[in-house]
């Protein structure tokens, strides 16, 4: 007898997790890269990109649309506005009986963006680097070990990309929003508070998040063929 998936079944979710599709497998490609990518950045271009970039004051903008930005997703109320936002939504449509069906897909953008930004901050007591500015103050030597450096990975980056990356795998036409991502992480390279490797792995932990709640909850569901008409 075919058992496959009725452990995940509830009452409160009505598209049974065999009948959605598996992961996307580009998460997992784009976070390996991405931790390829970061690692190379820690051995080549950090510490040659933060001394270039130290020599210049940055242009006023960046600092102007991050505000914006932080301002959209609640930062400047409380730190974790956004989180409550998500976890209040998948209430609600839990709540809803008509709403049930889209139980998964709420359920896999709250879980990307808080387990991200949950890992995000233990990871930054982990390694413990200074940002680029107070490495450079304190004579350029070793970037990670500090006690209070909390530079990887970056947290601005991880906010927002836990939010628009699991949006861009719902919904396919969303994607230029990932645009956001690739700002905050321009913006955060041009003012010097974080290194190159800081934000590249920033992506490698949401994509690597989104992955495994992908796996987990499996949010798209399967495409089934139209019955032919006779």
């Amino acid at each position: 007898m075919d058992t496959g998936g009725a452990r995940w079944h509830s009452p409160w979710v009505e598209v049974p997790y065999r009948d959605r599709a598996p992961a996307p497998r580009w998460l997992l490609v784009v976070a390996l890269v991405a931790a390829a990518l970061s690692g190379i950045a820690i051995v080549t271009v950090d510490q040659p990109l933060a001394r270039f970039l130290a020599q210049y004051r940055p242009l006023a903008i960046w600092d102007h649309v991050m505000g914006s930005l932080e301002w959209a997703v609640g930062l400047q109320l409380i730190p974790w506005t956004s989180g409550i936002a998500l976890v209040l939504a998948l209430l609600v449509t839990l709540a809803v009986p008509r709403w049930r069906r889209e139980v998964p897909a709420w359920m896999f953008v709250a879980a990307v963006h808080l387990l991200s930004r949950i890992a995000m901050v233990e990871i930054k007591d982990l390694t413990g680097r200074l940002r680029p500015l107070e490495w450079l103050q304190r004579g350029g030597d070793e970037t990670f070990g500090w006690v209070n450096g909390i530079s990887y990975p970056s947290g601005h980056v991880v906010l927002f990309a836990s939010l628009v990356i699991p949006l861009a795998v719902l919904v396919p036409r969303t994607r230029p929003l990932l645009a956001v991502a690739a700002f905050v992480m321009a913006a955060r390279l041009a003012v010097n508070a974080h290194f190159a490797s800081d934000v590249i792995g920033a992506i490698t932990l949401v994509t690597l998040v989104a992955w495994a709640a992908s796996v987990a909850i499996r949010p798209l569901r399967t495409e089934r063929p139209r019955a032919s008409r006779r």
